[in-house]
C-alpha cells in the first residue's frame, strides 16, 4: 500500500521569493527593439543591454554587481564606446561610468522583474520567450521535479517524479496540456503503460498567473501540483489526495522544485537537447509522498481562490478519467 501524506497548496504570499531568476535574453514587450541580456552565475548578474541614447543612436550598457538575496539588483551601469570592429586588429574599448549611473532590478518571478535606471520611470521586463509558444505549450518536453521534504528524519531525503507534457488540447471546453508520468528513465515519452496508470492534465490560471496539473498517482490517488513556471524552471507545492475528495486548503504542501530535462522536439522525435541517455531497465518503485504529520498553515488561502482552485482540479480530473 502506497504511503500518502494528505498535503495542501502554496500561498502566494508564502512563495513571493523562492524562485531563482532566469538567465537569459529579456526584454520590455511594449518597446521592442531594445533588450536586456542578465546572465546569472551563483548570486553575481552581469547584465549587457542594446539601448539607443537620446538621438537615438545605439549605445551599449553594461553592469555588473551581486543580488541582495535571491531577487533584488542594485549596482553601477556603465558604457563602453571605442572598440574593433568585427574582424578588425583588437582594440581595447573605453569604459566609463554611464550618465544613468545605477539600475536596480526587481525580480517579481523567475521571468518577470521591474528595471529602473536611476532618475528614470521603471521598466517592466520578462525573459523573451523565442519559440516555446503560451503558457501550456512552453510546458511541452520532459520535467524532473524534486519534493523538499528534507525536515522529515525518516529513510526518505527527498522524493522525485519525471513529468512529461506531450500535447496541448481542448477538453470540454477547457485548454490543457496533457501527458504522463514517464514510466522509466528509458522513455522519454508517454507509453501506453504511462497513459492507463499514470496520465496527466494541467490547466493555466490566468487569474493567479500560475499551473495547475493533476497526476494520477495510482488507482486510488491523485497528486496536484500547483506551480510558478519559467521558461525551463518552475516552483511551488504538492499534495496527494484520494480518489472522489478534495484537498484541505488549511494544510502546508510540500515545497517543489523543477527544470526541464528534455526539449519538447526531443519528446517528439528523439532528436534535441535532452539529459543523456539511460542504460537502465529496471523499472524503478513510482514515487509517492511519504507519510507524515500535516502542517497547518499559519494562513489559511483565500476562500474565493480555494474554490477556483477546486473547480479547476475537479475538471482536470474529468480529463483523467475520460480519455
Amino acid at each position: 500500500m502506497k504511503k500518502i501524506l494528505s498535503v495542501l497548496l502554496l500561498m502566494l504570499v508564502a512563495q513571493a521569493h523562492s524562485f531563482t531568476p532566469e538567465s537569459g535574453h529579456w526584454w520590455d514587450p511594449n518597446a521592442s527593439g531594445s533588450g536586456y541580456t542578465l546572465e546569472i552565475q551563483d548570486n553575481h548578474l552581469f547584465g549587457s543591454f542594446y539601448v539607443y541614447d537620446d538621438l537615438g543612436n545605439p549605445i551599449w550598457f553594461t553592469t555588473s554587481g551581486f543580488l541582495d538575496g535571491n531577487s533584488y539588483y542594485d549596482s553601477f551601469v556603465a558604457i563602453s564606446y571605442d572598440g574593433s570592429c568585427i574582424g578588425c586588429a583588437y582594440q581595447a574599448p573605453e569604459t566609463v561610468l554611464s550618465s544613468y549611473e545605477s539600475v536596480t532590478i526587481d525580480f517579481l518571478t523567475e521571468t518577470t522583474a521591474k528595471m529602473t535606471f536611476k532618475d528614470q520611470a521603471p521598466i517592466y521586463i520578462e525573459r523573451f520567450n523565442y519559440f516555446l509558444g503560451d503558457e501550456l505549450q512552453k510546458m511541452r518536453g520532459e520535467w524532473q521535479l524534486v519534493m523538499d521534504v528534507s525536515n522529515y528524519t525518516n529513510d526518505f531525503p527527498f522524493i522525485a517524479d519525471v513529468l512529461v507534457f506531450e500535447q496541448t488540447e481542448i477538453f470540454q471546453g477547457d485548454y490543457l496540456v496533457t501527458g504522463c508520468r514517464s514510466e522509466t528513465t528509458d522513455y522519454n515519452n508517454c507509453t501506453n503503460y504511462a497513459l492507463s496508470h499514470n496520465d496527466l492534465a494541467a490547466f493555466y490560471d490566468t487569474e493567479y498567473n500560475e499551473l495547475v496539473a493533476v497526476v494520477r498517482d495510482d488507482a486510488n490517488h491523485y497528486i496536484a501540483y500547483y506551480l510558478k513556471t519559467g521558461t525551463d524552471q518552475f516552483d511551488g507545492e504538492a499534495y496527494s489526495y484520494p480518489v472522489g475528495s478534495s484537498p484541505n486548503f488549511d494544510a502546508e504542501g510540500f515545497r517543489v522544485r523543477g527544470f526541464r530535462s528534455a526539449s519538447y522536439t526531443f519528446v517528439a522525435t528523439e532528436t534535441g537537447p535532452s539529459k543523456s541517455t539511460s542504460t537502465q531497465k529496471a523499472r524503478p518503485g513510482l514515487a509517492s509522498l511519504i507519510d507524515g504529520t500535516v502542517i497547518v498553515k499559519e494562513q489559511a488561502m483565500d476562500q474565493t481562490k480555494a474554490a477556483r482552485l477546486h473547480d479547476i482540479i475537479k475538471r482536470l480530473e474529468a480529463r483523467l478519467t475520460n480519455k
